[in-house]
């Protein structure tokens, strides 16, 4: 019976040491490994607990592998106080990852950062969207007074054309008006010649009546009787 439990024992150990020995696989020489997650793990002087325990060693410290034996012992460097030791430890207290602790350490932190980045984005992105409001009252109030300036630009269009039209049709009055002007004084000066030849003519009209008049007087004169010398 005693044998039958010593067996099964051994056999047992023999499973946790193997499970533990595919677990730590990748513990080699060269590379950086983490104590495993337990509170202090002893590091020795020598490959085996019957050698002198030279340090505990919080969980979670880094130490990098120097070599590993037969028995599953790393010989492994890592820093005390900015001094550098090394010593023995089991293999199965080594994993190649960080503790949980730390990795969740880190998560926190990185969830910490992450959450700080959110609020920083959700307080530009208030800002953002009451800028754009602005902008859009902005734009709003810009092309209320782009469509006043149009407006205003086409009745000044429709005034300058007008007025174009009035100084053309000005233009053309004063031509007419030079051009009657000219005729008038046409007219005035050949009227004054017409004048002068009805005055000139009634003047020799009425010369020639009062010469025709003094030839009558001569030649109709009626005759009187002579009297004489010396009676009145």
């Amino acid at each position: 019976m005693k044998k039958s439990i010593t067996f099964k024992n051994v056999l047992f150990t023999a499973i946790i040491i193997s499970i533990f020995s595919t677990i730590s696989f990748s513990a080699q020489s060269g590379y950086i490994n983490y104590v495993t997650d337990s509170l202090e793990v002893p590091i020795r002087t020598g490959a085996g607990y019957q050698y002198k325990i030279k340090k505990m060693i919080r969980s979670g410290s880094k130490v990098t592998i120097l070599e590993v034996n037969q028995k599953r012992w790393a010989k492994v460097t890592y820093q005390h106080k900015g001094q550098t030791l090394n010593g023995w430890m089991p293999i199965i207290t080594l994993q190649n990852t960080p503790i949980t602790k730390t990795l969740l350490k880190k998560q926190i932190q990185k969830t910490s950062s992450i959450e700080k980045q959110h609020n920083q984005l959700k307080v530009e992105m208030t800002t953002l969207d009451e800028r754009y409001k602005e902008t859009s009252e902005e734009l709003k109030k810009i092309k209320t007074e782009n469509f006043q300036l149009e407006s205003d630009l086409d009745e000044l269009k429709s005034i300058s054309g007008r007025s174009i039209q009035i100084n053309q049709q000005n233009e053309k009055n004063i031509i007419e008006i030079k051009k009657l002007t000219t005729e008038n004084s046409t007219i005035k000066d050949r009227l004054s010649q017409a004048n002068d030849v009805v005055q000139r003519q009634w003047f020799l009209t009425g010369g020639g009546v009062l010469l025709l008049g003094l030839l009558l007087g001569r030649f109709f004169r009626i005759p009187t009787k002579k009297t004489r010398w010396d009676t009145l």
